[in-house]
């Protein structure tokens, strides 16, 4: 049974918002639904790593803090490595400082050649407190992001994006517009 778990409105805490994370995700394999576990209920920071195979969220005050804990965590449950497939950046030019939110898998992982299948589709980035932030992106392990204007990847797209420093320079300008994406 897949369910949504909707962000409370009128926080004044976006670092709350990003704890209450509930991104649905679907592959061709089916959907999944990820929620924090109680576990990560004290997760703060501004740099968040959303682990899709173990359905984890960790926030840290940096980016590398927030993938070192990541990693960490993988250990944990004696994985050995973690493949960043997606960092989105709240500034331009991958700039750190107001935020980013990467996208991990456990393992060696690549996404195909081609775009589809599809392999991810992140359907709604306002549970994670991300709708209308992303202002640049860059994708690692030969996967590509495809943003859309509405959740459940739909309304208007971009083009398949590998790595833009200013996302507003794209086709139809997409600069703090993103609601969902697909990975492929």
């Amino acid at each position: 049974m897949v369910k949504r778990i909707e962000k409370h409105s009128g926080s004044p805490d976006r670092k709350r918002a990003l704890v209450a994370l509930a991104l649905s995700f679907t592959a061709a394999a089916g959907a999944l639904v990820l929620a924090p576990s109680a576990a990560q209920a004290e997760t703060t920071g501004d740099h968040c790593v959303y682990n899709l195979t173990r359905d984890e969220l960790t926030c840290s005050e940096t980016p590398e803090a927030a993938l070192a804990a990541d990693a960490a965590d993988a250990g944990d449950v004696g994985i050995q490595a973690t493949s960043t497939l997606v960092r989105l950046y709240d500034q331009v030019d991958y700039g750190t400082a107001n935020g980013t939110f990467t996208l991990t898998v456990d393992g060696t992982y690549n996404c195909t050649a081609a775009y589809t299948p599809v392999e991810f589709t992140v359907v709604n980035l306002s549970s994670a407190g991300w709708s209308n932030r992303a202002s640049s992106a860059r994708t690692y392990h030969q996967c590509d992001v495809k943003l859309f204007d509405s959740a459940d990847a739909t309304g208007t797209s971009s083009t398949w994006i590998d790595a833009l420093a200013n996302l507003n320079t794209a086709s139809g300008g997409w600069s703090n517009r993103a609601s969902s994406f697909q990975v492929s």
